[in-house]
């Protein structure tokens, strides 16, 4: 695979991490799980005031991609050169981004090894971006772990198959679809329009998932909109019960 020479290809394969992690599918999301999780050189790349990894054995090939990575020839000490001409400098040790580093991966749902590759100290280039990319503009900012936590959040709620199913068990048990805690039937309020319309809320955090855990039907409650914002702003989320305590208050 050919070394990346530009600025912009090192900002493309940046990009491509954040889609595997957030959208990609569960063997991809695995896959770049462990690179991150086991990788020694990061370029940590600052967008506004949050602060995100890539490992650079990933972004110094050009038009990397994971299905090509995992099976091609590999080495981090060219990679790293390449990294070494475009952003003028070497990585270096850093206790502040190392303890970034770890809340990054906990947010994501990433262990983190100790130490990187064979024991090694991690070390890191910085760079600053100048805007996010697309796909992350279109997050509203209300997770406080980051926009690639809300985007791997969001893709697990917009898992349309679990959805009806939870839907599907919902009014079995139920007779109707309405809102788990403070009752809001859209069929009820709005007619026809709004009939089997409810937004679906993925109960486990990021945060709290293995990159291998798979959407079932029983993590999925049934929120109208106002909830479901409601169920974001706390840390750690709130159960139904405790946002239904909230609500009567």
């Amino acid at each position: 695979m050919g070394l990346i020479t530009t600025l912009k290809q090192l900002e493309q394969n940046i990009e491509n991490v954040e889609k595997y992690l957030a959208i990609g599918t569960d063997e991809e999301k695995i896959q770049m799980s462990n690179l991150i999780k086991r990788g020694t050189c990061f370029v940590a790349y600052s967008i506004a005031d949050e602060i995100r990894f890539a490992p650079s054995r990933f972004l110094g090939y050009v038009y990397n991609e994971l299905h090509k990575h995992i099976h091609a020839d590999k080495d981090g000490r060219e990679t790293n050169k390449a990294i070494n001409k475009i952003l003028d400098a070497k990585p270096v040790g850093s206790n502040e981004l190392e303890k970034k580093y770890f809340d990054y991966c906990n947010n994501l749902g990433i262990q983190p090894s100790e130490k990187g590759a064979f024991g090694a100290p991690r070390k890191f280039w910085t760079l600053k971006l100048k805007e996010d990319f697309q796909d992350n503009k279109e997050m509203t900012g209300e997770f406080p772990e980051g926009k690639v936590v809300e985007r791997t959040h969001k893709a697990r709620e917009r898992n349309y198959q679990v959805i009806q199913i939870a839907k599907e068990n919902f009014k079995k048990k139920n007779g109707k679809l309405f809102c788990q805690v403070c009752e809001f039937d859209f069929e009820k309020n709005y007619g026809k329009i709004g009939k089997n319309f409810i937004e679906g809320h993925h109960t486990i955090a990021v945060s709290e998932m293995l990159p291998e855990h798979k959407t079932k039907p029983e993590d999925i409650a049934m929120l109208c909109a106002n909830c479901h914002r409601m169920v974001h702003k706390k840390r750690p989320w709130l159960t139904m019960k405790d946002l239904s305590k909230l609500l009567k208050k």
